[in-house]
């Protein structure tokens, strides 16, 4: 159940990750939840969108196209499919996040990129306050938080997964709270 700061800190992820959407691209949302605000959102500027989520009912038409999706299967996208892939505030959720991230490089094409955004080890304590103490967001989504990541970590995962760590780049926004992670294949 959403209410109103959980939609605020998804407009805010939203609004980080677009500055990096390059028009007319064909972009996967993992986790874009059950109502694909982002790519929804964006559908007017790129070529296609795939959103890949649990909640979600699977869709299609020609701009977008939704699959249900556990992040415990290989991703449904064939190799080299994708310009961009997009986890905003996802990977935090995964029990293996390792794998998915060798499947985002597997289905990114050459020069294509996956933009990531995390909540920090420092957020762990205040999202906890805010969704147990406070009732401000969500707390099913906070309790199912398996892992925090600062951006060093995610950059070795990532190189792990076949990256060059010369093209990662993160950044951190909303006072260290939250990261941004791109990395170009």
């Amino acid at each position: 159940m959403f209410c109103f700061w959980d939609n605020f800190l998804r407009w805010r992820r939203v609004q980080k990750v677009s500055k990096y959407l390059p028009l007319n691209s064909i972009v996967c949302d993992i986790g874009c939840g059950k109502e694909a605000y982002f790519l929804k959102k964006f559908s007017p500027l790129i070529k296609k969108g795939i959103g890949l989520d649990e909640e979600i009912e699977d869709y299609n038409d020609p701009n977008l196209e939704f699959k249900k999706f556990k992040t415990t299967d290989s991703l449904p996208l064939e190799n080299e499919s994708c310009e961009v892939i997009t986890m905003m505030a996802v990977i935090e959720h995964l029990s293996y996040p390792q794998e998915i991230l060798k499947e985002c490089f597997r289905c990114l094409k050459q020069g294509g990129k996956i933009i990531i955004t995390t909540p920090t080890p420092i957020s762990k304590p205040i999202l906890e306050f805010s969704a147990f103490k406070l009732n401000l967001i969500d707390k099913k989504e906070i309790s199912d938080h398996k892992n925090y990541f600062w951006p060093e970590r995610l950059k070795l995962m990532l190189v792990s997964a076949g990256f060059k760590e010369e093209n990662i780049k993160s950044r951190f926004f909303e006072l260290l709270l939250n990261s941004l992670t791109i990395a170009k294949k």
